[in-house]
């Protein structure tokens, strides 16, 4: 329905969609109130479908919420499936672009879905099996090697690609801008996790597999990788799962006699041996019983926490073909290009699903 005004048109849109646009884009009504210079009042009386918006309001918002403006002018929007939130602080909000990173997985895993036809292939394993087992199990089972003295970023793309294609699980890197946010992962048909973009390969490595276990537990979630006080706390769990399976007890065993661990410089080259951080590092010399409880409390007490959880700042001229690459993930990419290949879809429809502009979607898809 449509009010006329003197200087524009008006649309009165369904309330519900308005709200539900607003909180699965992760704002608040003041948020968006600043943001359309207007009053909260407003904001509330359109939500309540009491209240209208211009077109520039609407078009405004739409890049807001980073939507296409035919949603706006839905009947309802679906609504995405709520992920449990494995952070300790849940009382802090999650930002904006963890919202969009969940609707950019969803979208992404009913489009592989749709045009492959391919299921996320996870092998049973017993829940009660330790975390340590586990991780030695999944390796046997899938027949992965352990991949030892290259670069983290290396390390980190060869498991991906592995995993991506071994199991149909889509893996993504997205900037979360969070810094209490590691990655996250989705349980589906077509199961799917996001990295934080912007952190370290070596922490990227550690929660690519800490949300490889919440997938083969059917736990998916938002993942802050710190543990809960409880001693099996799902958190604890998934992270030893991720510590065995990249510092395996039995190779660390045979590793640590070439080097002299009172000398600091022998842990870092250690970490490098694994493409782990430091932390992860002095977290398997301590659960091994080759550091003490000493040892580890005095690293921990000099360790630059910020250094390790902040979003890491981007230096020097970005390979945006890799960035981009990340983001769509290789799985999704195969399976666009492959339907785009057969004709099964255009080269506008297949440069839409991956979010590429031209020049990328050219390079990467054809």
């Amino acid at each position: 329905m449509v009010e006329m005004t003197k200087r524009q048109k008006r649309f009165e849109l369904s309330g519900d969609v308005l709200k539900n646009l607003r909180e699965s884009s992760g704002y608040t009504i003041e948020e968006i109130a600043r943001k359309l210079k207007t009053t909260e009042a407003k904001i509330e009386s359109a939500e309540k479908g009491k209240a209208s918006f211009t077109l520039t309001q609407i078009k405004k918002l739409a890049k807001i919420y980073n939507r296409p403006i035919a949603s706006f002018f839905s009947s309802s929007i679906q609504k995405l499936p709520q992920s449990p939130d494995y952070r300790i602080n849940r009382e802090k909000r999650l930002t904006p672009n963890v919202y969009l990173a969940q609707r950019r997985a969803y979208y992404l895993s009913e489009k592989i879905k749709e045009i492959s036809g391919k299921k996320t292939q996870f092998f049973l394993f017993s829940r009660e099996l330790k975390a340590d087992e586990l991780a030695k199990r999944f390796r046997e089972t899938l027949e992965i090697e352990l991949i030892k003295n290259k670069k983290p970023d290396t390390i980190l793309a060869t498991y991906k690609e592995f995993l991506e294609f071994k199991l149909n699980v889509l893996i993504i890197e997205f900037p979360l801008k969070s810094n209490d946010v590691r990655a996250l992962s989705i349980f589906s048909d077509i199961s799917s996790i996001v990295l934080n973009e912007n952190d370290k390969p070596s922490i990227k490595l550690f929660s690519l597999f800490h949300e490889i276990c919440h997938l083969i537990r059917k736990t998916g979630g938002i993942c802050s990788l710190e543990e809960e006080v409880q001693e099996q706390s799902e958190e604890r769990y998934c992270n030893s799962f991720a510590a065995e399976f990249l510092v395996p007890k039995e190779d660390l065993k045979n590793e640590v006699k070439n080097y002299d661990l009172s000398v600091d410089k022998a842990i870092d080259q250690l970490s490098d041996v694994y493409g782990v951080s430091k932390q992860v590092m002095m977290i398997r010399l301590l659960e091994n019983g080759y550091i003490n409880k000493e040892t580890y409390e005095k690293f921990k007490r000099g360790i630059n926490e910020e250094e390790i959880k902040k979003e890491g700042k981007q230096f020097g001229r970005r390979n945006w073909d890799k960035v981009f690459l990340n983001r769509v993930g290789r799985l999704s990419l195969e399976e666009v290009r492959n339907a785009y290949l057969k004709e099964n879809i255009t080269f506008y429809e297949a440069s839409s699903i991956l979010n590429l502009k031209t020049k990328y979607a050219e390079r990467l898809i054809t």
